[in-house]
């Protein structure tokens, strides 16, 4: 009796895990098809909508709780897509999982009124309406619960290799290259993935994501790696210490 007693909790344990439901929602401080953030107030409202829904949202730029910072997987992301014509404004909301993979996607909302302030916000309101508790119903995926953290550590032999214990370890600037079907991840010395690469068919070009609502290339140029990437609607260049 005691065994199936505790075969009985161990099943209930891990179907509990398995549907653990989504906690929190990522909003962008700027949707795309803007030339500035929370125009109209639009992003405010959106992070409201969810808020009601019963998520913690934070804005794509806020600082994230250290649990999300190591596992993306944790949330969901938010985005808005526009197809305005002359006379309507269209826009239809989706909602995303940390593979990029749209899960959901609202009605159109869409508005005959000649403010864009007025049409937007109507079709914003229209959009997001169309998703009240539907979000609630998707549960993450059971290897949601580990981290890129706890992925990377569980090949320690590969990171000892290419991570020294010298004191360029010192240097929280550097990344290290793990070689990938596609390219590379390239980490830091906790280790934490970075950047993601892709490649390409142009040597020493990448396609990077840093993140999910960051990608660019990741190029060389007189021997020194380059991010390169729009932020806020700007050309933005940052250079990367990388030991390949």
């Amino acid at each position: 009796m005691k065994r199936l007693l505790l075969v009985a909790a161990l099943l209930i344990s891990f179907f509990t895990i398995a549907k653990e439901k989504y906690k929190y929602v990522i909003v962008p401080e700027q949707f795309s098809f803007f030339k500035e953030p929370n125009q109209y107030n639009l992003n405010a409202l959106t992070k409201s909508f969810f808020e009601t829904e019963g998520f913690t949202v934070l804005y794509d730029t806020d600082k994230l709780p250290d649990e999300l910072v190591k596992n993306r997987c944790l949330a969901l992301y938010v985005t808005a897509v526009e197809n305005k014509s002359m006379f309507v404004t269209k826009v239809a909301i989706n909602i995303r999982d940390c593979s990029n993979e749209v899960l959901l996607v609202s009605e159109e909302g869409s508005s005959r009124e000649k403010s864009y302030e007025k049409a937007y916000n109507q079709s914003f309101r229209a959009a997001l309406t169309s998703l009240k508790g539907k979000l609630n119903s998707f549960e993450m995926p059971a290897d949601t619960k580990a981290s890129v953290t706890d992925v990377i550590i569980e090949k320690p032999s590969v990171l000892e290799d290419l991570i020294p214990t010298g004191t360029e370890l010192g240097n929280k600037n550097i990344l290290y290259a793990l070689p990938t079907d596609t390219g590379y991840k390239l980490v830091n010395a906790v280790p934490n993935v970075i950047f993601e690469l892709n490649k390409t068919t142009i040597p020493d070009l990448y396609l990077a994501e840093r993140g999910l609502m960051d990608a660019g290339i990741f190029y060389k140029k007189e021997g020194v790696w380059n991010y390169e990437y729009y932020k806020k609607g700007k050309l933005v260049i940052e250079k990367v210490e990388v030991k390949f």
